[in-house]
């Protein structure tokens, strides 16, 4: 006999967090980040991507990075003198903006600033980021030689103007996927990721850094 559906117990036991309270646990989580770290870090970032922040958070352990939303962390810090969590905070809450993350960690700013020179991994421009090179596709067969016959459809989809004769895709003109400095469509992008070709450069910056006790240091001005 099928079981009955009318009796079926339903646990309450997992319940979803409510926006406010995730914001509260982050805001302590910041304050308490700065009674514990000798140092915070502004970091502005470029092409994020949550595997690369994953393997940042790896590498700069036990120091912790925190990405939450802008205002969560001002809030956190504080943006005034009179409500900031330590002495001279309020100064790195003033210059948070755009993509930014705070590192907090006990390592030196010559340490940390090595690691993000070095840790600049590539990976497929998304709809809608800047082109850092042209790409352009001459017409015969040659560049489109790596693809499979089987996606020639969805190139034509794309815009390029292809045809399918004896299992070889054939570009009937030449064809412009990019140009550099332009936004970049989401046809340019998925273009792009088909032809293997990467142009986002993940990188993050130091852009202020405070030590407690309330030196502070603007490195916005000091970057090229």
């Amino acid at each position: 006999m099928p079981k009955s559906r009318r009796n079926k117990v339903i646990a309450l036991t997992k319940v979803k967090k409510r926006p406010k309270e995730v914001k509260d646990k982050l805001i302590d989580e910041i304050r308490e980040c700065c009674e514990k770290y000798s140092r915070m870090y502004l970091l502005s970032m470029e092409s994020e991507r949550n595997n690369f922040l994953q393997v940042v958070r790896q590498k700069l352990r036990p120091g912790r990075l925190i990405c939450a939303k802008n205002k969560v962390m001002q809030l956190a810090l504080g943006t005034t003198k009179e409500c900031e969590c330590q002495d001279n905070v309020h100064k790195i809450a003033e210059m948070i903006s755009g993509h930014c993350a705070l590192l907090f960690t006990d390592q030196s700013p010559a340490d940390v600033e090595s690691f993000f020179a070095e840790y600049r991994p590539i990976d497929f421009a998304r709809s809608g980021a800047t082109a850092k090179h042209e790409v352009i596709l001459p017409k015969g067969i040659d560049a489109l030689a790596k693809l499979p016959h089987s996606v020639e459809a969805q190139l034509r989809q794309l815009g390029l103007p292809t045809q399918l004769k004896d299992a070889k895709i054939h570009l009937l003109g030449d064809h412009t996927v990019c140009k550099a400095g332009q936004e970049l469509s989401a046809d340019a992008a998925q273009m792009l990721k088909l032809l293997d070709i990467k142009q986002a450069e993940f990188t993050m910056g130091v852009e202020a850094h405070w030590q407690k006790g309330g030196a502070f240091k603007d490195c916005s001005a000091l970057e090229d």
